[in-house]
């Protein structure tokens, strides 16, 4: 098997490269040129001079960065493929691209619109370059997710370039607009493109680009000859049956990388798993003499077993669960029983495997923490429909993909993902329905597979709104603190210029805010802020004797005026503002004089707060700011550091350890504190990095695990190990 190579430095990919880089460059800059179109157009019918002017202003940073982020795309394009192969060797967990790292809600959405839309569009030519890449680089976390060429790469590389163009939100969002009409049209050349050189170099040249998914009616489990109208199958004689459900087979080559092994979806092939776990149970019967009960008893085939559970659920439902599951069987022969009067209707050892490993499925849900419990009602609703498609379908076991499969991944994903929210009891609708209309065909999923797909992403989009609207929030509160801090200080040192108290407090509290409004909308570099400076420096200077010498009568008079409409804007009163500068102007005159000291008698104005403190109260000192972190504490506090937003956290909250859940949304590096929400977005909550160390070494907090996306192929593999440990002791 060829050994990995650095995808950058591989021919074959280098090759295709050029032309990829090409398509994307050429997509850019007829997307930034649409776009300076428009704006100039819109500039042109602008309804206000304001209006006009910004929409200029956006034009002209577009059209002087256009060339850049065109060579800024061209050097992510070449740096794009090294840093995938990277991240691919770093684990054997499937990883993805990050999709999007922009803050602006607007271009987050609309590169996740262009993603689904490309990987609709061009999913065929996805599928085949996906395949293509696994032999090439012998890497099974090669992904549709992450792989050169794909839609997220594509999308990744235009959210990299665009995150350093100088442009309003509006203006990338047009872009991202543009730039999904214009891949749609060239994309198709650039795949077929590369297709052929993988062709050419002799990569899977056959495969086919479009997968055809089976006919529903070609899966079915075709029973052995049928006994009469019955639909009853006669066993096979003592010597076939032994020879069929014979132990000697090698299970041991299915997590050993054995020579028929096959790579897929991440994993060994479920069809593999499936084959060995049913062998091992057959063989456990065997050790048990579970065997048929005598000439007399007869098979059920798949037709009948169809039809009676078909009529069970119409009178009865049966729990997600092993011992239901055992009823189950139980209330089927009984049911054939009373219909055919055969007195020993017994199951196949297909069927029997067939319910046995969906029991052990649900009895794995119920056990996993991981899993929110309301979702047991949907997996109740579907239990019928489930065993009917695993006992009459062969891909529902073989294939990862097929619609049930696909279904019954979305319930435990969405059921790990939005632990303890409302989300998971809606869920069962959806169930339901299925149940409701499922007619034994795959179809029934598939419209559900969709349904259900379009509410979450519904969710997660509604859920990602509201946080952001949170941490924009968050941002901005430490955007003003971090600006009253920098205020703070300056007219800390500006205000103890001034001899008198009063004048001090003009400036600390009256001036202090109007630098930093000034600050906030302005920045330090612009005419506000320096005015401010300067009118705040003067008033010192006019409460201090030897300072006061260094002004003209010009400075004195337009820095009074400047505090005059400061205290304006701000709210005062005109008698406040009046007694303030008459104030003012009596230290100066004082201060000319010689004769100012601390203690001179001046007008009293009450909203000149002269008591303001910053001082904690009482007891609102916080445990991790009263000692050190311990090293184990220090150690959590380095690991939530590294920790992505989106990380889940189970907050305990009282002794009884109940949880609630919360996601890590952002975190300051200038207050140390970080920000959590609800999974829905909601209830935001923030708490310093030193207490979430502090409560992390305690198990206060607990991380929690990610979601799995292929649960039941985990499912299946616990349960052959669990089969083979059995199996192993019983024979020895």
């Amino acid at each position: 098997m060829r050994t990995p190579s650095r995808i950058g430095h591989n021919n074959l990919i280098s090759s295709s490269l050029v032309p990829f880089q090409r398509c994307l460059e050429k997509s850019l800059s007829i997307a930034c040129e649409k776009t300076l179109e428009n704006l100039f157009l819109q500039a042109e019918n602008a309804s206000s001079n304001q209006q006009e002017t910004k929409l200029f202003e956006q034009y002209n940073a577009l059209k002087n960065n256009q060339d850049s982020i065109v060579q800024v795309l061209s050097d992510i394009t070449k740096s794009m493929p090294d840093k995938i192969t990277e991240q691919i060797s770093l684990s054997n967990d499937e990883i993805s691209l990050s999709l999007v790292e922009d803050e602006e809600l607007e271009i987050s959405l609309a590169f996740t619109q262009l993603e689904s839309v490309l990987d609709i569009r061009f999913s065929n030519y996805l599928y085949a370059l996906e395949k293509r890449l696994k032999i090439l680089f012998a890497s099974r976390n090669i992904t549709k997710a992450n792989m050169p060429f794909g839609v997220t790469s594509i999308c990744w590389i235009y959210s990299q370039t665009l995150e350093v163009l100088e442009a309003s939100i509006l203006t990338k969002v047009s872009i991202i607009e543009i730039l999904k009409k214009e891949l749609n049209k060239n994309l198709h050349t650039l795949y077929d493109i590369i297709d052929k050189k993988f062709v050419d170099a002799g990569i899977l040249p056959n495969i086919k680009k479009k997968v055809a998914m089976p006919h529903a009616g070609k899966n079915k489990r075709v029973g052995q000859e049928q006994l009469g109208s019955h639909g009853l199958n006669q066993p096979q004689d003592q010597s076939s049956t032994n020879q069929a459900n014979s132990p000697a087979v090698n299970t041991n080559n299915v997590f050993h990388g054995g020579q028929g092994e096959t790579q897929k979806s991440g994993g060994v092939n479920s069809s593999e798993i499936v084959k060995s776990i049913f062998d091992l149970m057959n063989q456990s019967r065997m050790q048990s003499n579970q065997v048929s009960q005598g000439s007399q008893a007869s098979n059920i085939d798949n037709a009948m077993m169809d039809q009676t559970l078909n009529n069970l659920s119409k009178v009865t439902s049966v729990a997600a669960g092993g011992t239901e599951i055992d009823k189950l069987k139980e209330m089927i022969l009984d049911d054939v029983k009373n219909e055919t009067g055969i007195y020993y209707p017994t199951l196949t050892p297909q069927q029997q495997n067939s319910f046995d490993v969906m029991g052990m499925f649900y009895e794995q849900v119920k056990a996993d923490n991981s899993i929110d419990g309301n979702i047991l009602s949907s997996l109740n609703a579907i239990n019928i429909p489930l065993i009917r498609t695993s006992i009459t379908d062969d891909q529902f076991f073989n294939n990862p993909n097929h619609p049930a499969r696909q279904y019954l991944e979305k319930l435990i994903y969405a059921a790990q993902k939005w632990h303890g929210t409302s989300v998971v009891k809606k869920l069962h609708q959806f169930s339901s329905s299925v149940a409701s209309e499922f007619d034994g065909t795959p179809q029934s999923f598939d419209i559900a597979n969709e349904d259900l797909e379009s509410y979450l992403r519904l969710t997660e989009r509604r859920a990602k709104k509201a946080e952001e609207k949170w941490v924009n929030a968050a941002k901005g509160k430490e955007k003003l603190n971090i600006s009253r801090h920098k205020v703070e200080e300056v007219v800390e040192n500006v205000a103890k210029n001034a001899v008198p108290e009063f004048v001090q407090n003009v400036i600390k509290y009256v001036i202090q805010d109007s630098l930093t409004l000034s600050l906030l909308r302005h920045g330090e570099d612009s005419e506000q802020w320096h005015k401010n400076i300067n009118a705040s420096t003067n008033i010192a200077k006019m409460a201090n004797p030897k300072l006061i010498k260094e002004l003209t009568p010009k400075q004195k008079i337009e820095s009074l005026h400047h505090l005059d409409q400061t205290m304006d804007e701000l709210g005062f009163s005109e008698n406040d503002r009046s007694r303030t500068l008459n104030n003012i102007k009596e230290c100066a005159n004082a201060a000319t004089a010689g004769t100012l000291t601390k203690e001179i008698k001046l007008s009293e104005v009450a909203t000149i707060n002269k008591n303001k403190t910053n001082a904690k109260k009482a007891g609102s000192v916080k445990l991790e700011e009263l000692r050190d972190l311990t090293e184990v504490e220090k150690a959590e506090l380095t690991k939530i550091r590294l920790m992505p937003y989106g990380t889940l956290f189970d907050f305990i909250i009282n002794q009884q350890r109940q949880k609630i859940r919360r996601k890590l949304s952002w975190f300051s590096p200038v207050s140390n504190k970080a920000l959590f929400v609800t999974l829905m977005g909601s209830k935001p909550y923030e708490k310093s990095l030193n207490a979430i160390a502090i409560d992390l070494a305690r198990k206060n907090i607990i991380v929690v695990k990610k979601e799995e996306k292929k649960y039941f192929d985990s499912v299946l593999r616990t349960i052959f190990k669990k089969l083979q440990t059995i199996t192993s002791a019983s024979a020895s």
